[in-house]
């Protein structure tokens, strides 16, 4: 191994991912975050683990390998996994609507809504969160409520929109009706604790406020987020689709387990069918609130395209196809994927927003210096 040197970044690096490591620390000298971690495997190995720059603006704390880093919407990754493991064992059936589960959620309409369509974004759930909502959100079981009272915006089934919030509070009270868990306890219990994810918690820890990574916005339209999860309470709170705190490696960790089928370290978390079902491709088309292509499988997405007509930018680099499966962080503050034909494994933590476009950018260059290193 070639250990790193230097202020800007520290790490290791096997032989012939010099060019990841290198494209790391690039993107820290030229300002696209403040702090960031990156962690790679190939083969149930680590290649790469680097980090670097500082946890705020004031560049007294760097970012160290087990800082915990917010990482938005890479959580909606965890909490399927939580439902295909509810799924797994009997005691859910992804086919079957949510009300056969949760009565009260089939009013105003949502009756017929199953827990697949939550997965991929069919329910007709999307929405902009309100004040009422943010308020809810630091309630117990407000979340819950505040999607039980919701109408959905189209026909459940016939399109896909994205659901940044909703769809994960109604997949929590899942799990805490299918587990008797609430969904952050079973997080912690089913996959944090067992696979040993030691920097990661459902909602920041008060401990680990002084060493967590705070969030910044080089994008006006999201600086509105980066406040509000910069207030204590909500970063404290758990939001199923969004509140996880993690790092890279941890990242890493939990999407090697489902790179090997449901397996790490001897001990079985899920069952390969398991896997399959959740990672296989169920929807290739445009996403109907913005038009660009979208690729997902059940709480996944997906590689292989590029969702820009004008450009050729894919987030998961060149080499991915639909096999390659993961999901990312609002604004590209986080992402972790896999993809088990070749055995890598990619994980990555930032502290600051940047826009669509930019955000996948940011992704491609390290992607494609992975899978450069594997001679794709």
């Amino acid at each position: 191994m070639i250990q790193a040197e230097g202020a800007a970044a520290e790490g290791w690096t096997a032989p012939g991912f010099e060019s990841a490591a290198s494209a790391f620390d690039s993107q820290l000298e030229r300002g696209l975050h403040e702090g960031a971690q990156l962690c790679v495997m190939l083969g149930g190995k680590v290649v790469l683990e680097r980090h670097g720059g500082f946890t705020d603006g004031s560049r007294r704390r760097r970012v160290r390998a087990d800082t915990p880093f917010m990482v938005f919407s890479a959580t909606k990754a965890l909490t399927a996994a939580s439902i295909h493991k509810l799924a797994d064992e009997g005691a859910l059936e992804l086919e079957a609507p949510v009300a056969d589960y949760w009565p009260a959620f089939a009013a105003r309409g949502k009756g017929g809504i199953t827990i697949e369509q939550l997965l991929l974004h069919q329910a007709g759930l999307a929405c902009q969160a309100r004040p009422a909502d943010l308020a809810a959100w630091l309630l117990p079981g407000g979340g819950a409520r505040r999607v039980r009272a919701m109408a959905p915006a189209h026909e459940p089934g016939a399109k896909v929109v994205y659901h940044a919030f909703s769809a994960g509070f109604a997949l929590g009270e899942l799990i805490r009706r299918a587990s008797g868990m609430g969904a952050a306890r079973y997080l912690e219990k089913v996959f944090l604790e067992p696979l040993g994810m030691k920097d990661s918690s459902a909602g920041l820890r008060f401990r680990d406020f002084p060493r967590a990574a705070l969030l910044r916005s080089a994008d006006p339209e999201q600086e509105a987020p980066a406040r509000l999860f910069s207030n204590p309470l909500y970063r404290r709170a758990y939001l199923p689709a969004a509140s996880l705190n993690s790092s890279a490696r941890d990242l890493a960790a939990f999407y090697d387990m489902l790179r090997a089928g449901g397996e790490r370290g001897g001990r079985r978390y899920l069952s390969a069918r398991a896997v399959a079902r959740a990672t296989e491709l169920r929807y290739d088309g445009p996403d109907g609130d913005t038009g660009r292509r979208i690729r997902w499988a059940l709480g996944f997405g997906l590689g292989g395209y590029s969702p820009f007509p004008d450009r050729d930018i894919r987030h998961m680099g060149r080499g991915a196809t639909e096999r390659t499966f993961g999901h990312s962080g609002q604004g590209g503050c986080a992402f972790g994927w896999a993809d088990p034909p070749s055995g890598l494994v990619f994980a990555f933590a930032c502290n600051r927003f940047l826009d669509i476009r930019a955000a996948h950018e940011r992704f491609q260059e390290l992607a494609d210096a992975c899978w450069e290193a594997l001679g794709a």
